[in-house]
């Protein structure tokens, strides 16, 4: 690609905010400038940018698929004469995040634990080569090479760098490197393009998957194109060679993320994982990992435990003296699909000393029950005499114990009122009037005459409401009230109330968040087959002694409001109670401020 054809990032930035007042779409199509046009021009504030499918004349041509954390250098721009604030939101256009120089030595820092003479290093996606120039001063007899599809991004500084022996730069797509060669070492910060504006070019998705006929059946649709970068790079590695890569950390969490540890262990082994959860780049508010990889053939070979390393700030590894001290944890290979690796805990959940939730219910834990249509069918005072007392609205339940009905549910059966029937004739009316809400009611109602019939479930002496924010409470319901589908409900019949201290403890607490999923704005939700998994202590491991002092915080706490300081004085009192017993029954010494800190952290991660 020449410079003369790639449409200037100043006038594509000024294109992309004319086209922004027209029309605020993120996704631009058929903006022209200058004889030229960027077809499928991505723009997003928050997310990365790319270029790609310009049109110049009649001639195709492929702007650079921008790095995850793309390095310094672009084309540069006067800047007496632009702003800081265009040279920012130009940054933010084209989804440029710097890359800490600490980070990147870091990385070449595990790479040369091992380096040795004669080796073959391999950089995919070299950018301004940010990774390979810290490597300027080892044996001569090592080769290296570097590949680049943007040859814009080339400086003269990296023409030197490669113009020495046993060194080699490619201007070409990856994608376009034949399998056959091999590699001791490979390190890379893989281009970041979403899936759906990988459909022409050289880093288009058919290219990509043809680049990989090995495992192309098995890589999902929605892939990020770093996903191939990376996948594609194990199998230019030599048995026992090893791969260091930065990454976003969403393919940890993710469905594309699942196939690729599927294949790192297949094929390999991950030696570890660095972690940085937050801020590891100045300029984004992402999570990033550093992953170092090792290809074995041979799956006798194969270690069964990868070592994670979490870390909070990027200081941590600023100094060569600080690395080899960094904390870790060992995680089980097999464990790495349902490992939760941005919530973690001193307790061990896996202990004997923990059983499922399910098994302290007599019944079967499910939901509350189903009002067909609420805004119908409860209210906030009776207003027929059909209607029972209901608990619906948790932020009205003051206490730890339901002491009244927060609604009322209109429950009909057999004969009912006129005044009821009329009201249910005019709902019948109303809702087959209305075009757009309660379709799957309206089909109800076509085909069931008693369409308004509600299901009563038993009520449970214990609810859970599994919508979360701080309040993780168990509320107990001695007058066991009916209650509303978003509750859980439970019914303990042997020591009810020390297994409601142990339910509100720190312990519950955490076991519930590590089983939850973040709806953002600090809002989670437990699903039930998820709840009813989550490991409660179990108070057959307790002494009577404990169990004694358990029965009596429960009864205090039942009175104990839910959004007062002394809740958190009487759960750190339970805790103290529990954590004795833990720590006997594991042979361990941890501490209520070490839990404590654990529910902080996992709450700051969301």
């Amino acid at each position: 690609m020449c410079n003369e054809e790639f449409m200037s990032i100043e006038t594509q930035y000024k294109a992309t905010l004319y086209k922004k007042e027209i029309k605020n779409h993120r996704l631009l199509n058929s903006c022209f400038l200058n004889e030229s046009c960027c077809n499928e021009f991505y723009y997003s504030m928050n997310d990365m940018a790319d270029l790609s499918n310009c049109i110049v004349g009649e001639r195709k041509i492929e702007y650079p698929q921008l790095e995850l954390f793309p390095l310094e250098q672009v084309e540069s721009i006067n800047t007496n004469q632009e702003s800081s604030s265009f040279i920012q939101n130009k940054k933010n256009l084209l989804g440029q995040v710097n890359t800490p120089h600490v980070l990147a030595k870091f990385m070449i820092y595990l790479l040369k634990k091992d380096l040795q003479a004669n080796q073959k290093i391999l950089d995919p996606c070299i950018g301004p080569n940010t990774f390979l120039s810290y490597l300027d001063d080892i044996d001569s007899s090592i080769k290296i090479k570097g590949v680049e599809l943007d040859k814009s991004l080339i400086s003269e500084k990296t023409g030197i760098f490669f113009a020495k022996p046993n060194r080699e730069l490619v201007l070409d797509s990856f994608f376009n490197l034949s399998l056959s060669e091999k590699y001791d070492y490979i390190i890379q910060n893989p281009p970041y393009v979403r899936q759906e504006l990988m459909m022409d070019g050289e880093n288009s998705k058919t290219k990509a998957l043809k680049s990989l006929p090995i495992i192309s059946d098995i890589i999902p649709s929605k892939s990020n194109l770093y996903v191939y970068f990376l996948l594609k790079a194990i199998f230019h590695l030599t048995d026992r060679g090893r791969m260091i890569a930065v990454i976003y950390d969403s393919w940890l969490y993710s469905d594309f993320g699942k196939v690729l540890k599927e294949v790192f262990i297949r094929f390999g082994i991950i030696e570890g994982i660095y972690h940085f959860k937050k801020n590891a780049f100045p300029d984004a508010d992402v999570g990033a990992t550093v992953i170092d990889y090792k290809r074995i053939i041979s799956p006798i070979e194969k270690p069964k435990q990868i070592k994670l390393y979490s870390l909070r700030k990027i200081e941590e590894i600023a100094t060569y003296e600080s690395i080899p001290n960094l904390s870790f944890k060992q995680i089980l290979v097999k464990d790495i699909f349902t490992f939760r690796f941005n919530e973690e805990t001193v307790i061990d959940f896996k202990s004997a000393f923990f059983k499922p939730i399910s098994q302290l219910s007599r019944n079967s834990i499910q939901r509350g029950i189903s009002s067909i249509a609420n805004e119908y069918f409860i209210n906030r005072i009776k207003l027929f005499e059909e209607s029972i007392p209901f608990v619906k609205d948790v932020t009205t339940i003051k206490t730890f114990s339901v002491e009244s009905e927060t609604s009322f549910l209109l429950n009909l059966s057999g004969t009912n009122s006129p005044k009821a029937m009329n009201h249910i004739e005019n709902v019948r009316k109303e809702i087959l009037a209305n075009s757009d809400k309660f379709k799957a009611l309206k089909e109800q109602i076509q085909r069931n005459q008693d369409w308004f019939v509600v299901k009563l479930k038993k009520p449970g002496n214990i609810l859970f409401n599994y919508y979360l924010r701080k309040n993780i409470d168990f509320l107990l319901n001695e007058e066991l009230h009916y209650s509303s589908d978003n509750f859980y409900i439970l019914n303990i019949e042997e020591n009810l109330m020390a297994y409601f201290a142990i339910l509100n403890s720190t312990f519950t607490r955490i076991s519930v968040l590590l089983h939850s999923r973040n709806q953002g704005n600090g809002l989670r939700k437990i699903q039930l087959y998820e709840f009813k998994d989550i490991p409660v202590i179990d108070i057959n491991k307790l002494s009577s002694n404990t169990i004694q002092k358990l029965e009596i915080a429960g009864r205090e706490l039942k009175s104990v409001s839910r959004f007062s300081s002394y809740k958190e004085k009487m759960i750190n009192g339970i805790d103290e109670i529990l954590i004795e017993e833990y720590n006997l029954h594991n042979s361990v010494g941890i501490s209520t401020p070490q839990i404590h800190a654990d529910i902080e952290n996992i709450f700051s991660m969301n």
